[in-house]
């Protein structure tokens, strides 16, 4: 099973945020140009392939990505946009063991959420990490 670590430690890879910007379940501080990982709260019914869990070769984990960025909308639109696009882009990633097969984008676009207390401009962007199973 691939965890909110992992999705983290991937993408911090992309170069968007520095590492030490890229938060997973919690952004404490909320320091400019950081992005926060999140399980994303959906109600995806539980797939079992015919022949039982043995047979299933994928996993999915739902993830939200929280773009906390800067206090100019444009910049931080576009960090967004730079993120979603990578997401996209995203196939066959190794990350700590675990294969990525492909992510799902479930929105067209990065969603605005307006401002923080302190002017920072925001997005998210809602995913589904499609992901090999390790006989799990």
């Amino acid at each position: 099973m691939i965890l909110l670590r992992d999705i983290r430690d991937y993408i911090a890879t992309l170069g968007i945020a520095v590492d030490n910007n890229c938060y997973c379940g919690k952004m404490d501080s909320k320091p400019k140009k950081a992005i926060g990982i999140y399980n994303l709260k959906d109600s995806r019914k539980a797939v079992v392939p015919i022949g039982g869990l043995e047979n299933k070769s994928y996993g999915t984990k739902s993830i939200s990505l929280l773009v906390h960025w800067s206090n100019s909308p444009t910049d931080t639109e576009t960090a967004a946009i730079k993120l979603y696009q990578e997401l996209q882009k995203t196939e066959q990633v190794e990350v700590n063991g675990h294969l990525i097969k492909f992510i799902e984008m479930l929105q067209e676009e990065p969603i605005p959420v307006d401002t923080d207390e302190n002017g920072v401009f925001e997005y998210v962007i809602e995913c589904l990490f499609y992901y090999e199973r390790n006989g799990e």
